[in-house]
């Protein structure tokens, strides 16, 4: 009986008809006038895929599929921070980062879902011990102290020359070998490599030595060696 109404569609997508008739001051009524409405049915909720990251690696951006994709960084998506299936975050500290994408259709927003990034602190490098040890004699083992340990032959830890907490060098010959040990958290997050080293040191020469004699009786001369 007004000039306004307000209708509550449901959740029922489709096409409805209004139909609104005017009845003037006499009682007389005009020509009954037709609105068609649609009402457009939302998006299916977006399908997103959160990311992990070590500290100092790439970070990677989250992503999801879905078309006229918006990001947010608050649950009741009032902080747009992106749009587009791919969201670079510009994360870049340790912690654990929650964001929020809607998928858009027809104009409507979908409901939104959570995304997530984690980035992981780089564990502390491994406890090492040095080793040396004279030519000829049995070559210790290197050792260090951590979990999931990797051992290289090159600070850049590239070249892997062993597994495990004891690293036998298999080095023979008198000189100063270097490697690095690195240790692999639950995360997956590797830490620098801790250097430690094996030093084979070279025998010395055979002293110089002077043989005496006495008579029974006299003074006895001691032996020495240079």
């Amino acid at each position: 009986t007004s000039d306004n109404i307000t209708i509550d569609w449901g959740v029922s997508p489709g096409v409805y008809i209004i139909t609104v008739i005017e009845t003037d001051l006499n009682g007389c009524q005009g020509v009954p006038v037709t609105v068609d409405v649609t009402v457009i049915p939302l998006p299916t909720a977006t399908i997103a895929t959160s990311q992990t990251a070590c500290l100092g690696s790439v970070i990677p951006d989250l992503f999801a599929i879905g078309a006229n994709v918006t990001w947010y960084d608050d649950v009741a998506l009032t902080n747009q921070v992106g749009v587009g299936n791919n969201f670079a975050t510009g994360q870049t500290a340790v912690g654990f980062y929650t964001y929020y994408v809607t998928e858009s259709l027809n104009g409507c927003e979908g409901t939104s879902v959570p995304v997530t990034l984690e980035i992981y602190a780089i564990p502390s490098a491994p406890t090492v011990v040095s080793q040396t040890a004279c030519l000829g004699s049995v070559i210790p083992d290197l050792t260090a102290i951590g979990t999931t340990l990797t051992w290289y032959s090159d600070a850049g830890l590239i070249t892997v020359v062993g597994n495990g907490s004891i690293f036998a060098t298999g080095q023979t010959a008198a000189g100063v070998y270097t490697y690095y040990v690195s240790e692999t958290d639950v995360n997956g997050c590797e830490s620098a490599g801790a250097l430690v080293t094996l030093e084979i040191y070279t025998l010395p020469t055979s002293p110089v030595t002077a043989n005496e004699s006495a008579c029974e009786g006299s003074t006895i001369p001691d032996l020495t060696a240079t």
